[in-house]
């Protein structure tokens, strides 16, 4: 079992992905219509011909080599949004997600916008190590080793529920992990015609959720449970996880319902108890619980808790996520435990009524009811607590343990922090979505590296010390101008969407920066703007700015966005044309989508770029343009008035074409046949 655990951060894929299904229309391209595209196509549903394994190295989530992208004309054109990159520990071992499904957005909104701050995590569970920071070591040096470990999850059917869904996105997206998905009435047969009953799993996890074959699944993972007694002795560590179906009371399931979830505990007490250390069991209780007030009452349903863990003795990480239970009335945690997750149920008032274990690192309380967080006796081993999204005052009472190094009190209705005495070791804060008045006066701990004071109602930054150690700080709708800022002079990424900002060069930008986010400002030109140096990422969506002309952008930016908010109806001031601009040669992804550019003429991309996105402009004419060999996804949708791409050499590279209806009957032959070769999706907007 490899070392090196701890909590890790989630990761986001910058890729479009979508699954074609469809039928040939009458001009041989193979189409599909899918408004919307849902998470669950990129997590297979695996019978005997298509196993699912997922082979992760270096954060990359490979693509299921059995699964084929037919070309799609599809109506979806939902934005790719980059997000803040997030690292994860390379030598993660046994991360079984602990999920919550908290969805407060906490960076620049609408899109181009750095992702929602979300709480789901994969959590890694040996006790060994500390929990790594959301952000990148100063000197990050490389694992002299990387081994290989391998998964296996086991589901019922394809997900449905977003908790279960973004486990295993996260499960397929860790590094160095071979995963491999299998369905419960195909187990048998796969284990007699393949090889993967050879395979030694590091971690088996477990999936079920709620549906009218409720019993019937659990009776088949219990069958697989006593008839595979070998292979599980031979697993590492096992997680499940119970989905359970959200706003049904428990008293209205069958009684064989429960039963036969009782008896799922049984066999697996039986089968494997004390490998048992990830137990999820969600949205078990629903609304009606919290009027549960009766002395008996309250007795039974800390014993119905109980029994959920009882059989448990290293139980490591416990996801009660979404149950609106008020408290946890007697409930006795196990020793073992590192990673507590009772948030999501909107019901949670306190944190009092039970003993936190004494090796907690991790809490998650969010989306509850909660007032305050006094006299509450934290171990002195937590590292995490986010308790966003409550109904918390005050925090100066608070005695927050020493060791905490990530906090997150967001969304509350806390006015002031005068006086609050944070951890001197904290390494990430965010206190975002609170009715803040004043910044100033604020004690942040010197250790921060992350601090997000975004969307309060505070006038400035005037008189405001943020500690130099931030790398990444996010400002968002913080300020009504950005007078007497004064940045860090170490920062890697700031965010300072929707400020007022005028001009770039009055702010003085550290030299540091690699992520800027200057969306939905007031900002007229970039000319003799001086972007810093290291800049990789740069978003200037919804502003003023009408040219690019005479720009000087960093040779190191490899991501530039100006797409305006289709939404937004103050922004009147649009981009025109790219005559004379010239962009940056290691370009990867640019987005002009909602502009005004009517033809593009004589013009040639960086041969590095990978996403362009010219949607939603006025486009009539494209000729005599050149793209580089690296080009992916060319985004010509919403161009009604663009009826020929006949002086348009699109290179074999790109996998994804997205057009008006208007231009399908008129796509060149050599499109056509790449798209009915399977080696081109085509897709096509609404207008």
């Amino acid at each position: 079992m490899a070392e090196g655990n701890g909590i890790a951060a989630p990761v986001f894929s910058h890729e479009y992905e979508d699954k074609a299904i469809g039928e040939p229309s009458p001009k041989r391209i193979k189409t599909e219509d899918t408004s919307e595209v849902e998470i669950t196509q990129t997590i297979s549903s695996p019978d005997v011909k298509t196993i699912e394994t997922v082979n992760n190295h270096n954060q990359t989530t490979q693509d299921n080599p059995t699964e084929v992208k037919l070309p799609t004309v599809s109506n979806s054109q939902s934005p790719i949004v980059l997000p803040i990159p997030t690292p994860q520990n390379n030598n993660t071992s046994i991360p079984i997600t602990a999920t919550t499904t908290t969805t407060t957005t906490t960076a620049p909104a609408p899109a181009p916008a750095p992702p929602p701050q979300q709480k789901e995590s994969v959590i890694n569970t040996n006790s060994t190590t500390t929990l790594p920071p959301h952000l990148p070591p100063p000197i990050p040096v490389p694992p002299l080793e990387i081994k290989k470990i391998n998964r296996l999850v086991l589901l019922y059917d394809k997900p449905r529920y977003y908790h279960t869904i973004i486990q295993l996105k996260e499960l397929r997206e860790l590094p160095n992990n071979y995963v491999t998905v299998l369905e419960i009435g195909t187990i048998d047969k796969v284990l007699k015609e393949t090889t993967i009953s050879s395979v030694k799993f590091d971690h088996f996890h477990m999936s079920i959720e709620y549906n009218d074959q409720f019993e019937s699944n659990l009776r088949k993972f219990i069958e697989f449970l006593k008839n595979n007694q070998k292979m599980i002795d031979e697993v590492g560590d096992i997680a499940y996880h119970i989905h359970f179906e959200p706003g049904k009371k428990w008293q209205d399931y069958k009684p064989s319902e429960i039963k036969e979830y009782y008896n799922f505990l049984e066999a697996l007490k039986d089968t494997a108890g004390d490998k048992v250390v990830h137990c999820s069991v969600v949205n078990k209780y629903d609304m009606d619980t919290v009027y549960i007030t009766e002395k008996a009452e309250l007795t039974k349903l800390g014993n119905e808790i109980q029994e959920d863990i009882q059989y448990w003795k290293n139980l490591k990480i416990l996801d009660y996520g979404e149950s609106s239970i008020r408290f946890l009335p007697g409930v006795k945690l196990p020793d073992t435990l590192e990673v507590l997750n009772i948030g999501g149920g909107y019901a949670l008032e306190t944190l009092t009524g039970f003993k936190m274990p004494p090796n907690l690192r991790a809490l998650l309380a969010g989306q509850g009811a909660v007032h305050s967080i006094d006299n509450i006796t934290f171990p002195t081993t937590l590292e995490r607590l986010e308790i966003e999204d409550n109904k918390i005052y005050f925090l100066n009472y608070v005695e927050f343990p020493a060791s905490l190094k990530h906090l997150d009190v967001s969304q509350n209705r806390i006015e002031s922090l005068r006086g609050v005495n944070f951890p001197r070791g904290l390494q990430s804060l965010n206190i975002g979505f609170n009715p803040i008045e004043s910044v100033r006066g604020i004690k942040f701990p010197e250790t921060l590296r992350k601090l997000e004071v975004s969307n309060i109602p505070n006038e400035s930054m005037t008189g405001v010390k943020f500690p130099e150690s931030l790398e990444v700080l996010n400002l968002q709708s913080s300020m009504t101008n950005t007078r007497g800022l004064k940045l860090p002079q170490h920062l890697k990424t700031l965010i300072l969407t929707g400020n007022g900002v005028n001009s770039i060069n009055p702010l003085k930008l550290p030299n540091t920066i690699e992520v800027l986010y200057l969306n939905q400002n007031n900002i007229k030109t970039l000319n003799k703007v001086q972007l810093p140096p290291k800049l990789r990422e740069l978003y200037l969506g919804d502003n003023l700015i009408t040219t690019l002309k005479n720009v000087t952008f960093p040779s190191t930016l490899e991501v530039l966005d100006l797409e305006n908010d289709p939404e937004s109806i103050e922004n009147d001031k649009h981009i025109t044309t790219l005559k004379d601009v010239v962009l940056p040669p290691n370009l990867k992804i640019m987005k002009l989508g909602y502009h005004a550019i009517k033809a593009i003429e004589s013009y040639e991309f960086p041969t590095s770029l990978r996403f362009l996105s010219l949607a939603y402009n006025e486009l009539r004419q494209i000729k005599n343009i050149k793209f580089g060999n690296h080009l992916k996804t060319l985004d010509l949708s919403g161009n009604p008035e663009l009826l020929s791409l006949d002086n348009v050499i699109i290179p074999e590279s790109v996998t994804e074409l997205r057009i008006s209806p208007q231009l399908i009957g008129n796509l060149p032959a050599y499109i056509i046949e790449r798209a009915n070769k399977n080696r081109l999706i085509i897709k096509k907007s609404a207008t």
